[in-house]
């Protein structure tokens, strides 16, 4: 059993996603993901979190909800459920929920869904239906075919992109990206295909709308780089965050 204690420190990074009500369909575009991190680590093995922020909207964290948490420490990854026991406020007047380990914690493995903010500009279509059925069945594209839909990714990982456009895509249909990442200095063009799995509206912005997208047929070699890409600017960041 991994203590929290041994492995989370303050300032360490924390994601965490709603976990879908059990009679609903339990699918990737029904959660809601956040991004913060640890303010403490309690004597009593609980975990203090800066309330996080969305669309610079403060998100007030409800006692009793329960979220799936991971935890980016100086060991790794490690994911948990925790439930949300207290809410409150530091010396500062920052808002901060305490929560409480459901589950023991265990180091995260699957690579693909770590997260990385971000803006990275992306130009998109949406396939026509005979070409999703082209896809699907032979994994091939319209080679005559452009991308030249503005789009701009807020969020990457190796699983999918949560981006935003003023375009209109459909929930549940196939849509080409393309999109160019830098890695070690080498600029690397990504061109994929994504399901989209949920749309929104982006609140104080007409027009413009929010989705949710996951890969498909995504190749082992391309997720990495994606991932690659993601631990490589996230050390970046802490660097020059600590002065270095």
């Amino acid at each position: 059993m991994i203590n929290i204690e041994d492995v989370v420190r303050p300032g360490d990074r924390c994601d965490f996603e709603t976990i879908p009500d059990k009679f609903d369909k339990d699918i990737e575009g029904e959660k809601k993901y956040y991004i913060t991190k640890v303010y403490d680590v309690n004597d009593d093995d609980t975990v203090s979190l800066v309330m996080p922020i969305d669309k610079t909207r403060l998100v007030v964290l409800s006692e009793g909800e329960e979220y799936d948490m991971y935890f980016y420490a100086g060991k790794g990854i490690y994911a948990c459920r925790a439930r949300v026991i207290d809410r409150l406020k530091d010396e500062n007047d920052i808002p901060v929920a305490v929560v409480e380990l459901l589950t023991d914690l265990k180091k995260h493995q699957r690579r693909e869904y770590y997260r990385y903010t971000c803006v990275v500009e992306m130009n998109t279509r949406q396939l026509p239906e005979w070409e999703e059925t082209d896809f699907m069945e032979h994994n091939r594209l319209d080679i005559l075919a452009e991308c030249k839909e503005k789009s701009t990714i807020v969020d990457i990982s190796g699983g999918g992109i949560r981006f935003v456009s003023a375009e209109d895509y459909e929930s549940g249909r196939l849509v080409n990206c393309v999109f160019v990442i830098s890695l070690k200095g080498t600029k690397k063009t990504h061109n994929h295909v994504m399901r989209i799995l949920s749309v929104t509206e982006v609140p104080n912005n007409a027009g413009m709308k929010e989705y949710r997208g996951q890969f498909i047929y995504i190749a082992n070699s391309d997720r990495e780089e994606i991932i690659s890409f993601i631990f490589e600017e996230e050390r970046r960041i802490r660097a020059k965050m600590n002065g270095y």
